[in-house]
């Protein structure tokens, strides 16, 4: 199915293509790296590419940090209100592990390599950082993982035309 996306999108005008490039990002375990990748590969221009993918995974991944925020924030103050330990139990635990291991900084960089920025924004939050704070090292590493992702898919995309 994907193939047949990529395939697609060499055929189209640069606007659906640019458009295309915006929802690949937007999908957890691809995201900017890759919406950036296929962008350049495909020919599309580098910057235009890489702004593209970055703002499709930057919305969203802002569609998990903002509703998830208010409902982690509504919890902690429910729980603090009857006075209990724990969040979600196991697997709270398991989340504040990363999260003490790696902080937001590095759970929003190396999350691509492992699982998803989504996922990352997820355990940050449940493990009590800031909104804010996440926000900042999401867009940062998107930034990061879309420069690698256009500059990877161009050189390629070179290589090919060679």
């Amino acid at each position: 199915m994907i193939n047949d996306f990529l395939v697609y999108l060499l055929e189209v005008n640069p606007l659906v293509q640019h458009l295309g490039i915006l929802l690949l990002a937007m999908i957890p375990f691809l995201e900017t790296f890759f919406g950036s990748f296929v962008g350049a590969f495909i020919g599309v221009p580098i910057v235009t590419a890489a702004i593209s993918s970055m703002i499709g995974n930057w919305l969203s991944v802002m569609a998990i940090i903002l509703p998830f925020n208010a409902l982690f924030r509504m919890l902690r103050e429910r729980r603090e209100a009857k006075g209990k330990e724990g969040f979600f139990g196991k697997r709270a635990k398991k989340a504040q592990g990363y999260y003490d291991k790696y902080g937001v900084p590095g759970l929003a960089l190396i999350a691509p390599l492992i699982a998803s920025g989504h996922i990352a924004a997820f355990i940050s939050l449940a493990a009590g950082a800031s909104r804010g704070k996440v926000i900042l090292w999401h867009t940062v590493s998107i930034v990061v993982w879309g420069v690698l992702g256009v500059v990877a898919g161009y050189f390629g995309y070179l290589a090919i035309l060679q």
